[in-house]
């Protein structure tokens, strides 16, 4: 598939003919927008996209004149409603060296857009290169051609195009272009660290970069209504250092900095994908990036007791903070903007709209909960924790933070209720896609108190300005509950250290601190609360009530599971347990479910198919792969039929101990192949209607590798098995189901399960080599028989960009499939383990049992020691080396 457009060329003539129209009705004339300040430049002066040095040397001269009219950024696109047809194109803009490229192809490759670049646009139309076009025309000639084939390209491409535009995009008259397009479509810009630029360039120093990004700023920023800050894995942030003292568990040391090469720009795509689904509202492909996170698919505000940690981006940007141990038992990461323009003019300025959108951009590349953008009205005085009543800042200041904050596409966003409703009006009605909580600090007791009219009103006034959630704090200690049946969600809660009891049972969005943040704050401390805090406490009056889980099968005393379990329950402060229950047949289930504290079970082997009988419901996931690895008891506090209200007892009713009316059943190994495999493809192998890919073996983690393949869009799977009528047995298995790839951009039909016969067959000449490629057979000894010890065919090894392989075993760790991917790591192919894949699952697994996040690093962290404890290891250190390098989420 092509994914360059390949426009018709336009001589100057046609295109002079008459204005194109927008579909928002507003039309380009050429007579008002040529080189209207005169400009005396030679055409040697101007940018050339040929030479780095000498395009910024011009570009900088230009940000000092007034030819390059400079906007507030502040003003214009970021009014408009950003919400998008989700067949619009997307417009990125930005500096050289922001990798603004890098990003359209990977767009481009993922979602099946045509990929626009602008130089190369400019020059299919005119036959020429810009540099070459003005070598022979004057300036005023070039600068009036660029204006006809920018607005040719924009009119042109509306739908279903990824468009990267270069410098000559933002003349003047490309400036106007661009806000008039940023109407109805998404224009990003596209922004990155200095450091990054610099030395992407070669040219200039990093001082020198961040000059011109400060001076640039405000005019991208004036065309664009999104924003990305392209996060380099230099500037992630991923190397802050681990503070052991601050949290219970095992000591974590820090991860790698030296990600495989080929795979640097894995978690960039991982992130600007994530970005792209939620501007365009493709709730298919958000859906699809959170399948591996289970509770990311149900709205945090509908969940029983959330947590929110509080986050100031004053401490964020001045002190090495962990974020990945920041998110540890939250369900939203709130960063509370708590500083003001460093010049103290009205708005905000370009470093510190800079620093914000980086801090927005560490945030979003180490968590998976939603991001909650909070702007501070009022600020407080040194060494005090309430804000001061007469700081408030002025409407200016507070929209000018609040709206740049929705060019970051924050998954909520809040608003002062105590502003005018002109000004919040503004705000709500350019949200797009982010929810908006309205927010409201007292200073001084309400009529009524909790009880009274007058928050009463409040409350009726966010939901009548379009508000989705009211969070109202006070200095009290009484605990509101008035809330009417179908309203908007209510967070109410006191502040200050008698209020800690209200925090931990106001059951929306709690807002939490984290030991990190509190340690030279002991004020601080008295005053609020953590996670775990809150979690104790709940147990500890009963509201929940400790539950048992287990791990069912024939032979299960080897699973690493219930280390992995019971340290993250007793880091989370939640007094569950998680056992061993060994059973020779399947009867065994019924001591667990007659249990009235039973919360949930594994299930190993040979009951992963046996147990579907007694279900009352399985997920689509289980009923597809046709096996079940989880056990959810269901229980219901009506009489109604429990298969009717499902989602409910699922999600909604955990940890509450009582009677089981039914099982509901899940797959989650599947989840952990799926994650491995993400995270080893890289941007070159992106998923693509001909990408193949090929299972080794037919079990039941063959079945759930097959569905994973499906699940992320490949249509071509291949499954060689020693027994052929095995693998003949799995490919019937998903051919004769409706499992359709259509949901995956880019996809476009039905997958298809083929076999191999034969180990010497060579690769089937219709389909591409396979870049995917996992493992599902054992590599020890079983039942006397020798290890397979199997090889893929070199013949089957041979895609030019190499790919992924996943071997599901671990015993022994070192597999010999192992180390034949590992020696050819030099032609792109990534190596995964047994080890790599448990963790994985158990993450979606860990929510499934508790309703609440997983403590992903030290679940990652327990498999490693327990395995070094229990297998031994000649090298443990290479081993816990590779598994800090990853930071638990699908890529």
């Amino acid at each position: 598939m092509s994914i360059l457009v390949r426009p018709p060329k336009r001589k100057l003539h046609e295109a002079e003919e008459g204005p194109r129209k927008y579909s928002v009705g507003v039309s380009w004339s050429p007579g008002t927008r040529s080189n209207s300040q005169g400009s005396s430049r030679r055409p040697s002066e101007q940018p050339d996209s040929q030479s780095d040095s000498h395009y910024h040397a011009t570009s900088l001269r230009e940000l000092h004149s007034n030819r390059a009219s400079p906007v507030l950024f502040d003003k214009g696109p970021l009014q408009t409603p950003r919400r998008f047809n989700p067949s619009a194109s997307v417009v990125l803009i930005g500096i050289r060296g922001t990798g603004k490229s890098s990003l359209a192809v990977i767009l481009a490759a993922t979602s099946g857009r045509r990929l626009i670049d602008a130089d190369r646009y400019f020059q299919q139309v005119t036959g020429c290169s810009r540099a070459a076009f003005k070598k022979d025309k004057d300036h005023a000639e070039y600068r009036l051609q660029e204006a006809h084939v920018f607005e040719s390209m924009l009119a042109d491409n509306q739908e279903g195009c990824v468009i990267a535009c270069g410098a000559g995009s933002m003349e003047r008259s490309g400036q106007q272009l661009l806000r008039e397009y940023a109407q109805t479509h998404p224009v990003i810009h596209v922004t990155r660290d200095p450091e990054s630029i610099q030395s992407y360039l070669k040219a200039w120093d990093t001082q020198k970069v961040r000059h011109f990004l400060e001076l640039s700023g405000p005019i991208y920023r004036g065309c664009s209504n999104m924003e990305f800050f392209n996060l380099s894995e230099s500037a992630s942030g991923e190397s802050m250092a681990k503070d052991a003292h601050n949290s219970p568990g095992p000591k974590l040391e820090q991860r790698s900095q030296t990600p495989t090469p080929f795979l640097t720009l894995k978690r960039v795509q991982r992130d600007f994908l994530r970005f792209i689904a939620f501007v365009m509202g493709d709730a298919t492909e958000l859906n699809r990036l959170h399948s591996s996170f289970p509770l990311s698919l149900i709205s945090v505000p509908t969940r029983p007791y959330t947590h929110a940690i509080t986050v100031p981006f004053s401490a964020l940007r001045d002190r090495d903070l962990d974020i990945e141990e920041l998110e540890f038992g939250a369900d939203a990461f709130e960063l509370s903007i708590d500083v003001t323009s460093p010049s103290g003019q009205q708005g905000t300025d370009s470093n510190l709209a800079d620093s914000i959108s980086l801090a927005i951009s560490k945030i979003r590349r180490n968590i998976i909960v939603p991001i909650m953008y909070h702007v501070e009205s009022y600020t407080s005085p040194q060494g005090s924790l309430s804000p001061a009543p007469n700081s408030r800042s002025t409407d200016d200041a507070y929209l000018s933070l609040v709206r740049h904050g929705l060019r970051l596409a924050p998954t909520f966003l809040t608003v002062d209720l105590s502003r005018d409703d002109n000004l919040l009006a503004e705000i709500i009605n350019a949200r797009g896609r982010i929810s908006i909580i309205g927010h409201f600090e007292a200073f001084r007791a309400p009529l009524g108190g909790w009880d009274g009219d007058e928050y009463m009103e409040i409350y009726n006034r966010a939901k009548r300005i379009g508000c989705d959630v009211t969070i109202l704090p006070w200095k009290d200690s009484g605990i509101v509950s008035r809330v009417s049946p179908g309203a908007i969600p209510l967070v109410a809660y006191n502040t200050g250290p008698l209020g800690r009891m209200s925090r931990c049972f106001n059951p929306i969005l709690t807002p939490v601190t984290h030991p990190s943040l509190t340690q030279n704050n002991p004020s601080h401390v008295r005053s609020s609360i953590t996670s775990r805090d809150a979690q104790q406490a709940l147990y500890s009056s009963f509201a929940l009530d400790p539950m048992q889980f287990f791990v069912f099968g024939a032979n299960v005393t080897y699973s690493m599971s219930p280390a992995m379990h019971n340290t993250s329950f007793k880091l989370c402060g939640m007094p569950h347990t998680y056992s061993i229950h060994q059973s020779a047949t399947l009867r065994g289930l019924n001591d667990l479910v007659e249990n009235q504290f039973f919360g949930g079970s594994s299930v190993s082997l040979p009951y992963k198919t046996e147990v579907i009988p007694l279900l009352h419901s399985m997920s689509p996931h289980a009923r597809a792969i046709g096996a079940v690895n989880t056990l959810i008891p269901i229980r219901n506090n009506d009489d109604s039929d429990p298969r009717l209200s499902q989602e409910s007892s699922i999600f909604m009713k955990k940890s509450r101990a009582g009677p089981i009316k039914g099982l509901h059943g899940d797959n989650t190994d599947w989840i952990g192949i799926c994650n491995c495999i993400r995270r080893g493809l890289s941007p070159a192998n992106a998923v693509r209607p001909t990408t193949t890919g090929l299972v080794i073996g037919s079990g039941g983690m063959a079945r759930a590798a097959v569905y994973s393949m499906i699940h992320l869009g490949v249509q071509h799977i291949f499954v060689y098995n020693r027994t052929l009528a095995n693998a003949e047995k799995l490919a019937h298995h998903y051919n004769r189901q409706e499992l359709y790839s259509s949901d995956h951009v880019g996809a476009d039909g039905r997958p298809l399960v083929s076999t191999i016969s034969s180990i010497n067959d060579p690769w089937p000449t219709d389909y591409k080599q396979p870049t995917i490629i996992v493992s599902g057979i054992p590599a020890h000894s079983i039942g006397g028989q020798p290890a397979p010890n199997f090889h893929v065919p070199t013949q089957w090894l041979e895609s030019p960009t190499g790919g992924v392989v996943v071997d599901l075993a671990y015993k022994p760790l070192n597999t010999p499939l192992m180390k034949q991917i590992r020696a050819l790591s030099h032609r792109g192919w990534v190596a995964l383990d047994g080890l790599d894949v448990l963790p994985e699952q158990g993450f979606a697994q860990f929510e499934l049992f508790t309703g609440r996040r997983a403590p992903r690093r030290l679940m990652r962290t327990i498999v490693l020691q327990e395995y070094v404890e229990e297998e031994g290891l000649d090298d443990p250190r290479a081993i816990r080396d590779r598994l800090q390098n990853l930071d638990g989420l699908p890529s």
